[in-house]
């Protein structure tokens, strides 16, 4: 008997289903138990069948990268959505952000905190278009962030010739160490209340530029 064809759009929901039960195995469980067997029992699939939706594991994480970077795009931009001055924008974009980081730890440490292949890494395989359409998809929030940093730096004429992406690079490092502290659970165990601190030190990003509104 010969086995059934199906048609592009019936394997393109199948491979949406696939990608939202391994988000909700990442979310729930964590990289490190991201397995293919694992995935085939939440889909009721084998891993071998799987494999005929992806061919690997690495389309997999990359379908998985850029899922989740869209998710941080689209809570960005509603963030910012309505707000018109480019200090309270970068306010909620830092705060969209950390909750981000703090909601959503696993994906977050996927995202920001795991070797997995880049695009480079990618290149004259056949991962690479795909590879390259998940850049593009995280590459946005980055775009993003510069444009307010551009809006801020044009209202502070101190501030003329800065290089927003440099700023906002620096302004990320700081947060993301603020986050692994947070999610590792150290910091929850040196201070009493540390959402208030993430609270404090957001405000502190936004001091040089709140008497010059």
């Amino acid at each position: 008997m010969s086995k059934t064809t199906r048609s592009e759009k019936e394997i393109e929901e199948i491979k949406k289903t696939i990608l939202q039960e391994a988000l909700e195995l990442l979310q729930d469980e964590g990289f490190d138990n991201l397995s293919m067997y694992k995935l085939g029992k939440r889909t009721h699939m084998t891993a071998a069948n799987l494999y005929n939706y992806y061919k690997n594991k690495d389309q997999l994480i990359i379908a998985i990268h850029k899922k989740t970077f869209e998710l941080l795009y689209h809570m960005l931009v509603d963030a910012v959505a309505m707000e018109q001055d480019p200090v309270e924008k970068l306010k909620k974009v830092i705060k969209t952000f950390l909750n981000f980081g703090k909601n959503y730890p696993n994906f977050y440490d996927l995202m920001f905190n795991r070797r997995v292949p880049q695009v480079s890494d990618y290149k004259g395989t056949p991962e690479e278009i795909i590879s390259r359409d998940e850049y593009q998809s995280s590459i946005r929030n980055l775009n993003l962030v510069i444009d307010v940093g551009k809006d801020i730096i044009s209202l502070h004429p101190e501030l003329e010739g800065m290089d927003a992406k440099f700023y906002f690079i620096k302004m990320f490092g700081e947060l993301h160490g603020i986050l692994s502290l947070y999610n590792s659970g150290i910091l929850k165990e040196i201070i009493e209340e540390p959402d208030l601190l993430i609270d404090r030190i957001t405000d502190d990003f936004l001091t040089p530029y709140l008497s010059k509104k």
